[in-house]
């Protein structure tokens, strides 16, 4: 589908930082509250307190019940900090608010200070936030300049979110390092907020990936593409590459049509007796992305051990699931374990098109129709064998705190 004009699709002039928080100071929408308290020490100031971690293939996890809510933030900052004047950071975010917020900043300025390139791209919905603001009157709006903020301005019909592809929200949450620690063409795949409940009690993780120079291209195309603000309901791109132990595919939304987690999906074969596992920590699903859940309906009658562990998620899918007799446990904020936010697939010992180790499906990208066809969003398929491992021992967290779900 072609891309319409920009101007077909905006009802106004595209709104500045100021007009868009003005609209959408009365705002409310549920996928990233801001914290009801100020957050206590040390998590208030975890970002600034991070330590050197090491730049590597791999990923990070938060885990709210063992104490470490804010890992995930953590190494973040910890890449912010080890990025040396002349380099250049680039991140899509959909909210930036709180303590936790503020905290981010500071470490974030402190490299624009220094003379790292900053460049932010974030949907409007709570840029009238403190955090927020401080980081726009410091960077500025000007794109000439070396650092500054893109609010994405295509307002959604519901009033609450602002888009600068899609038709609902800028929901991205990937950050791109030029050079940090020693290491070139760094991409880190998050599904995290920067907000005081992501700092306590969500469950997150993020992926990274350095040296891969075409993983970095693509990601920073996708960037650019944002700050254009073509308004392309089906923009949907992808981008596949090796990498040291396997390889990695990209995928950027918003999809009128294709849906690659039902794709992935169908392209795995079962091992009998539940030796093929396909695991899911997922934030949301609703009942428009069925097609998921019979996928992995016909994975178990195959001989797939199946599991999720979800959050918030439709009657009809919980339904599906049920029936198939895929097991499941809840981590949707009702109990003491808190609430899973990720949004990942972990898929080991599959035959057919699971890829040797297996592979990992993760990024931003909840199981809505929202985040397939109308939000701006990433998702990153790796079939590396440490972090498919990884993915499958955070699971595997993830499955123990849970809650047995009544049905």
């Amino acid at each position: 589908m072609a891309p319409r004009s920009r101007k077909s699709w905006l009802p106004a002039p595209a709104l500045s930082a100021a007009a868009a928080a003005a609209v959408l100071a009365s705002a409310q929408f549920a996928l990233a509250p801001a914290a009801a308290a100020a957050l206590d020490e040390p998590a208030s100031s975890a970002c600034r307190a991070a330590g050197e971690a090491r730049v590597a293939t791999g990923a990070v996890f938060n885990d709210p019940v063992a104490g470490s809510p804010t890992a995930v933030v953590e190494h973040l900052c910890s890449l912010i900090k080890r990025a040396p004047a002349g380099s250049t950071i680039e991140m899509a975010q959909f909210v930036i608010s709180g303590d936790a917020g503020a905290d981010f900043v500071e470490v974030l300025l402190d490299a624009h200070r220094r003379g790292v390139n900053v460049r932010v791209v974030m949907d409007g919905y709570q840029i009238d936030n403190p955090a927020s603001q401080a980081m726009l009157a410091a960077l500025g709006e000007d794109r000439s300049a070396r650092s500054w903020v893109h609010v994405c301005s295509h307002m959604s019909p519901e009033g609450n979110t602002t888009s600068c592809q899609g038709t609902k929200g800028q929901h991205n949450k990937f950050y791109l390092f030029s050079e940090t620690g020693g290491r070139r063409d760094v991409v880190v795949q998050a599904s995290n907020n920067l907000t005081d409940v992501n700092s306590t009690t969500y469950w997150n993780n993020a992926v990274v990936l350095p040296g891969n120079g075409r993983l970095f291209d693509a990601y920073r195309t996708y960037f650019a593409d944002l700050v254009a603000e073509v308004q392309n309901p089906d923009y949907y791109r992808t981008v596949t590459t090796g990498m040291a132990g396997g390889k990695v595919t990209a995928h950027f939304f918003p999809s009128a049509v294709v849906d690659p987690v039902v794709e992935r999906l169908e392209g795995v074969g079962c091992r009998s007796g539940g030796r093929t596992r396909v695991d899911i920590g997922m934030s949301e699903w609703d009942a428009e992305r069925r097609e998921i859940a019979e996928s992995l309906a016909e994975l178990a009658a195959d001989g797939c051990r199946v599991r999720v562990v979800h959050g918030p998620v439709a009657e009809e899918i919980s339904a599906v699931l049920d029936e198939a007799g895929v097991e499941r446990r809840l981590l949707d904020g009702s109990t003491a374990a808190g609430r899973v936010h990720s949004k990942f697939t972990v898929v080991t010992g599959a035959t057919g098109g699971g890829p040797g180790h297996g592979f990992v499906l993760t990024g931003s990208h909840n199981f809505n129709a929202t985040s397939l066809h109308r939000n701006d969003e990433a998702l990153v398929d790796v079939a590396v064998p440490e972090v498919v491992d990884a993915y499958e021992d955070n699971f595997e967290r993830l499955w123990r705190v849970g809650a047995v779900p009544r049905v």
